[in-house]
């Protein structure tokens, strides 16, 4: 018997607060009125941003027990063609192929300008601006030898608050940061850089956008509830092919160890929900007794961002423990907090291999986590709906890290004091262990469901989407809610 479902027998709607006491609910409470008191006179203490490049991409395979293989049992989940090459001949190619298989709306004249950085000639900035988009990306290429390859992206859409593009931007050049907005050029402490002649004859042909078939994909699920499942997959697929933009959905029957979706494997912006792997690798260090709940972390200028959570009102240098950050990061989805863990913990690339210890091969904590979103999710922190769902599972199941730890995790992330929309597809005394996340035209949430008849993991993600919050919302309520009538009836 695993631990979710000892804790249905024992635990039932019992919720356990993380052991940092009622310290930390003072400590929030004192934050949020200093923080509205910030807020009102629009100053800010804690500002900039330094860090390290991108990490590695994940290894092919996991180093522990993973959720079902993909594309196994019934449906396939991606598309037959082969990416183009990423690395091209010139700034404008590389930022043309990583935008335009992916973006909707990118075409060759989608290319409005090219810069070259003056500081370090192997950058590069350019300017895309799609059909449909108001405001421009810009994609940050990098020269390695004589080829050119997309690293760092960036939508300029907030030239009165300019710093907060620069949390993601680690590595690029001063002067392509500048003079990032015209609006902001006469602050600028360093050179213009160079404007490029655009070469659009020699663009690589890519085609349109192409996502995953939205065919179901059911995995491992057993011969007497296969007619239910593809009941529950023929309404899931007409909501996602009814949605203004691109979604994809997971579950994992928490009983029966089976899974079922739509383009589960369809590569989405992660947003906050990557703040699940950050979560585990502290709980981890924590089990292994390197790092305790009570353990002060000194705030750096470096872990500032934008967006939720009242610590970026914060100076550096104030101390925060590893419980209070914790707590910040997955009930107020702090991101300061979030970049302040990933310190702590070791860095990305550690966040990293624990989520492909969990079996979420094609998670990636890119860069920062910040207010910011790139302008596809690979030049982004990235995951699928099936990884998030592996990993949920895996908390669920107490094998992310020690039992007692995953216990106070689903406790944790039932704390959550943002919008849940999960919760509004369940009946009013259910509700989900979540983790949301919302970014531009970007719709996020996974979730443990606890259910008398079969719970359940609940992944949903999406992108591309409108700028109409409440699109979102209604997407995931209705998958959540269409799911919960068929787990709840099985």
């Amino acid at each position: 018997m695993g631990l979710f479902s000892r804790r249905k027998r024992w635990y039932k709607r019992r919720r356990r607060r993380l052991p940092v006491g009622i310290l930390v609910v003072l400590v929030l409470l004192a934050g949020a009125v200093y923080a509205a008191v910030r807020t009102s006179d629009g100053t800010a203490g804690l500002s900039g941003s330094s860090g390290k490049d991108a990490p590695s991409q994940p290894r092919e395979e996991a180093e522990s027990e993973a959720g079902p293989a993909k594309g196994s049992d019934q449906g396939e989940s991606t598309p037959e063609e082969p990416a183009p090459d990423p690395e091209q001949p010139t700034p404008e190619a590389a930022a043309y192929v990583a935008l335009a298989p992916e973006l909707p709306g990118t075409t060759p004249q989608s290319i409005k300008s090219v810069y070259r950085s003056k500081i370090d000639e192997s950058w590069a900035s350019v300017r895309v601006q799609p059909e449909d988009e108001g405001k421009p990306f810009v994609v940050f290429t990098h020269r390695d030898g004589q080829s050119w390859r997309a690293e760092k992206s960036v939508r300029a859409d907030e030239p009165n608050y300019a710093k907060n593009d620069v949390v993601p931007l680690s590595s690029v050049p001063k002067d392509l940061i500048e003079y990032l907005y015209a609006e902001n050029v006469f602050a600028a402490e360093v050179p213009e850089p160079a404007d490029e002649k655009i070469d659009l004859e020699d663009l690589p042909d890519t085609g349109p956008a192409e996502f995953s078939p939205t065919e179901p994909v059911m995995n491992d699920v057993p011969e007497s509830d296969r007619e239910r499942v593809q009941k529950v997959l023929e309404g899931a697929r007409q909501e996602i092919e009814d949605y203004n933009g691109v979604a994809g959905l997971y579950v994992l029957d928490l009983e029966e160890d089976s899974g079922y979706g739509i383009r589960p494997d369809e590569q989405f912006f992660a947003a906050s929900t990557i703040k699940i792997p950050i979560m585990v690798a502290v709980y981890r260090k924590v089990d292994e007794g390197e790092l305790d709940f009570s353990q002060e972390v000194e705030i750096q200028e470096e872990d500032w961002a934008a967006g939720a959570g009242w610590l970026q009102w914060e100076k550096a240098g104030t101390k925060q423990t590893v419980g209070d950050l914790l707590l910040l990061m997955m009930t107020q989805s702090d991101n300061v907090a979030a970049n302040a863990l990933v310190r702590t913990v070791g860095g990305a690339d550690h966040v990293n291999e624990v989520a492909r210890s969990m079996g979420a091969e094609d998670t990636l904590l890119y860069q920062k986590v910040s207010s910011e979103r790139g302008v596809v999710p690979a030049l982004d922190n990235r995951s699928t709906p099936r990884d998030m769902a592996t990993m949920m599972q895996q908390i669920a199941e107490g094998k992310a890290a020690g039992e007692k730890s995953c216990e106070y995790m689903i406790d944790l992330m039932h704390e959550n004091t943002l919008d849940w929309w999960l919760d509004e597809g369940l009946p009013p005394d259910v509700d989900a262990a979540n983790k949301a996340g919302w970014l531009y035209r970007v719709y996020d949430e996974v979730g443990i469901v606890e259910n008398d008849d079969r719970s359940y993991v609940i992944a949903v993600l999406s992108k591309h989407g409108t700028a109409d919050v409440y699109q979102g919302q209604d997407l995931i309520k209705n998958l959540s809610s269409t799911v919960w009538e068929s787990q709840e009836g099985s």
